[in-house]
């Protein structure tokens, strides 16, 4: 079950205001996202899958089914403006010869990071890569 643009617009709505909160049922787990303050002015939002989020999630090294919720940020090693120069340095024939397929130059790290900076992106981000999504029914408490 997807959401609707109505629905999608209420949630990216609920979002956009400080300490806001939406919780959903994707592929069977409880994602909540929650604004949470980043620096003494901005304001980010925060991903809890099942109510809380580890740093083992973060890293690439491992699979996790818990990462497909989170925002995949590639860093790579080597700047394209540094490699850039490189290639003004040495050379055009050398740089393609020796560097271009060197996985120092062209290699990077992948992150999985539990923030994002705007609700459409996680709302989108979400319907992208659900099977099922829906919004979680209230939980009353006493």
């Amino acid at each position: 079950m997807k959401l609707t643009k109505e629905q999608k617009q209420e949630l990216i709505e609920k979002l956009s205001h400080p300490l806001g909160q939406v919780r959903l049922l994707c592929d069977g787990y409880k994602v909540d996202l929650v604004v949470e303050r980043t620096s003494a002015l901005g304001f980010k939002i925060v991903t809890y899958v099942n109510g809380y989020w580890k740093g083992e999630w973060m890293s690439a090294d491992k699979p996790h089914p818990e990462q497909k919720f989170m925002n995949k940020k590639f860093k790579p090693y080597v700047s394209k403006a540094k490699l850039a120069k490189l290639e003004k340095e040495v050379g055009k024939r050398v740089f393609k010869k020796h560097i271009a397929d060197d996985p120092f130059y062209t290699g990077g790290i992948t992150l999985y990071d539990v923030t994002w900076a705007s609700g459409r992106t996680a709302i989108n981000h979400l319907c992208k890569v659900c099977d099922s999504i829906q919004i979680a029914p209230e939980e009353v408490t006493v």
